[in-house]
């Protein structure tokens, strides 16, 4: 148990760690931090942890995809 509580304290802190430095913006970035807090709350059985854990991955997810068709539609329209 106390090691699943030090890699948590861990993930969290990476995760935290990107926040800090505004990595957030992008998709990739965001996806990251989901999953890290995700689990995060999974090692800890934290629920709530969890859920914002799987927000932040979909929202990432969709920013991504959100890039993706701005580009696609950049290229098309040179």
């Amino acid at each position: 148990m106390t090691t699943r509580i030090v890699l948590a304290a861990a993930l969290c802190a990476a995760g935290l760690s990107l926040q800090a430095c505004g990595k957030t913006d992008d998709g990739a970035s965001q996806k990251t931090v989901g999953k890290i807090g995700g689990v995060a709350g999974d090692l800890t059985g934290n629920e709530k942890l969890q859920r914002e854990g799987k927000k932040d991955e979909v929202i990432g997810g969709v920013k991504e995809t959100v890039q993706d068709a701005k580009e696609a539609v950049g290229a098309a329209t040179k």
